[in-house]
């Protein structure tokens, strides 16, 4: 999470997930066709880790619907809920959110009732 969004926050982002995560084989990433996204350096960055990049028709944010609608819960279940006094307090509410809530203890129906770490386990 960055104040911009900028090549470097989408770069330290995929390293941060790559080394908190195991990853297969043959990934392909999606991502919208912001600047930061079809730079040289964030395509190289991908290209070191063997990732194929894929992208959504400009304009078009169907394409990346799983993504818009995740966007979409963390606003709703969590963001708009409070008022936050600076950066550093929403990026620490948000983390909570994700690491502590969202990823190890929100049941998915799409996930067969799991949650995200749930399912990522059974699927390994």
């Amino acid at each position: 999470m960055g104040k911009r969004m900028t090549v470097e926050l989408v770069q330290r982002t995929l390293n941060k997930a790559i080394k908190s995560q195991d990853y297969p084989e043959a990934v392909i990433l999606h991502s919208d066709q912001g600047s930061q996204y079809t730079s040289l350096e964030y395509e190289e960055l991908l290209k070191y880790y063997g990732m194929t990049h894929s992208f959504s028709r400009r304009g078009y944010p169907y394409h990346n619907a799983s993504l818009e609608s995740w966007h979409g819960h963390l606003k709703r279940e969590w963001v708009y809920q409070f008022k936050y006094k600076n950066f550093e307090e929403a990026y620490q509410s948000i983390f909570w959110y994700i690491e502590a809530f969202y990823n190890s203890k929100r049941i998915h129906q799409s996930l067969g009732y799991l949650t995200p770490n749930q399912f990522e386990k059974v699927s390994a």
